[in-house]
């Protein structure tokens, strides 16, 4: 191919090479992280990475919370939706049910990162997608000796034999740490384990850039697993350093900023409440200021009744004290009237103190999240600074990477560092929260429930996974038992 050959626009997709194996430790710089979220989401959305049905609803949720923060009613409408792929197209059609029903599933989930800022949420994001079975493994073809057909995944942990109609449970594999040796002549693989008393053992690829390739990444990621189980260096320790301040700062922000949230939103309740017992009050008001007007009307019914018994002597004295009495009852009634508005109109007052005291109290904490903010602009500006100063280094350090690259395309074979002790205890699968737990319950047996017929050759072997307990780190540690010459042994026979 020439120049000639390609058209005047190119468009180049650049992907990371190499899988970190904690993504929440590995990925220091923003930039980093989405970079790699943007990728890995593009690798589950189009089924790349094999993942179950209730986990991709719960990454849509968290894919939403990165690119639009916390969920407004308000300011999501259908286009949100429609315009964002969010789900892989198996997950949808394997499932009867309607579009709405998968957008009120997301949202259920999305409402509860509330809170959540975009780096987090697309951490959170990495994090599940990591403990996936497919995450962070290229396969290969390839045979052994017997001329058995195999996958060989090469992963940020070791080498993997996968049969292969299964690309979910490896049947071997060998840390990084048990291999001393990789080299290839033509389609033949060899790896030299660190065991002496295990022979070699051999792979047969494709082709002969399949074996570079296997080569390529066999040893940028066994150079980063050592890297790993070493101290940082001066330069990444900084890194990490001013990485975990920003995170702090935020954290510091975000806390506030929830506890300001939350305290804003009871005051809005309690105002809303307030509101509608000034509401009831003006009402209660009413009512009796009614009743005030029928008594001014009963008073000047019994004057004119006075009036007429005045005229008769023989009644007056009886119809005097009788008029007397009712006078009497009546002014102490207009008196408790006169009272009980006094006080109604006091509690109004103090509720209107009350409410004015907590919008006040809402300023000052916005004032205080607003100044916490100007801190971390300014130490992004700072940081920001000293990155303009690492730039010239970092050229110089590219142009020595590029040499080392040029000279690392030409060989065929790596003599691998040893690590004598290194770790290679695995983790666990990441547990979601407390909150998430029972909504993920629910979720899962309404999928159960609207699940079609259609089952993929992956979903039955995901299916049983589950069934016999076994997840990703599970099945590692099970078939990484025994010595290096027993597996070696195993993978010949297959």
């Amino acid at each position: 191919m020439t120049l000639k050959d390609l058209q005047k626009n190119l468009t180049f997709n650049y992907a990371v090479k190499y899988y970190p194996e904690d993504v929440s430790s590995e990925l220091i710089e923003t930039i980093t992280i989405e970079y790699f979220f943007l990728q890995v989401k593009g690798l589950i959305l189009k089924d790349e990475i094999f993942c179950p049905a209730d986990t991709a609803v719960l990454l849509a949720s968290y894919a939403l919370q990165a690119k639009h923060g916390d969920y407004q009613k308000d300011q999501i409408n259908e286009d949100v939706f429609k315009k964002s792929k969010l789900l892989p197209e198996r997950v949808i059609k394997q499932h009867n049910l309607q579009t709405s029903d998968w957008e009120v599933n997301i949202v259920s989930l999305w409402l509860k990162h509330r809170g959540i800022d975009k780096e987090d949420a697309m951490l959170e994001y990495l994090k599940l997608v990591q403990d996936l079975e497919m995450y962070g493994v290229c396969y290969f073809n390839i045979k052994n000796v017997k001329g058995t057909e195999l996958l060989l995944g090469v992963t940020a942990l070791g080498l993997n034999i996968y049969k292969v109609d299964d690309r979910l449970n490896p049947t071997i594999s060998f840390p990084w740490s048990e291999i001393k040796n990789l080299k290839y002549k033509g389609t033949k693989f060899v790896i030299r384990p660190n065991d002496k008393n295990s022979k070699n053992f051999v792979v047969i690829t494709t082709n002969e850039k399949v074996s570079k390739q296997i080569l390529n990444l066999g040893i940028g990621n066994h150079e980063l697993y050592v890297r790993r189980r070493k101290p940082d260096s001066p330069e990444v320790a900084k890194m990490k350093e001013k990485a975990n301040e920003v995170r702090k700062t935020k954290l510091v922000i975000r806390q506030k900023y929830n506890s300001e949230r939350v305290a804003r939103e009871e005051a809005e309740k309690r105002e809303t409440m307030y509101k509608q017992q000034l509401e009831d009050m003006k009402i209660e008001m009413e009512r009796k200021q009614t009743s005030l007007l029928e008594a001014e009307r009963t008073i000047r019914k019994l004057q004119e009744q006075l009036e007429d018994l005045q005229r008769s002597k023989a009644e007056l004295e009886a119809q005097r004290t009788e008029l007397q009495e009712m006078m009497d009852r009546l002014e102490q009634h207009k008196h408790m009237e006169a009272e009980e508005k006094a006080r109604l109109e006091e509690e109004i007052r103090a509720k209107h103190a009350e409410v004015q005291r907590i919008q006040d109290e809402v300023a000052r904490k916005d004032e205080e999240t607003r100044r916490l903010q100007e801190a971390v602009d300014e130490a992004r500006r700072k940081e920001e600074e000293a990155q303009l100063r690492q730039e010239e280094e970092e050229r110089r350090r590219e142009e020595e990477r590029r040499q080392k690259e040029i000279e690392e395309a030409n060989r065929t074979e790596k003599e691998l560092e040893s690590l004598s002790d290194a770790d290679n205890t695995l983790p666990d699968v990441k547990e979601v929260n407390e909150q998430l737990k029972d909504q993920l319950k629910t979720l899962q047996d309404q999928l159960n429930e609207a699940k079609t017929n259609e089952e993929s050759e992956l979903e039955r072997i995901h299916r049983i996974n589950l069934l016999e307990g076994r997840n990703k780190y599970k099945t590692l540690r099970d078939i990484r038992k025994g010595n290096t010459s027993r597996r070696v042994e195993m993978f010949e026979n297959m």
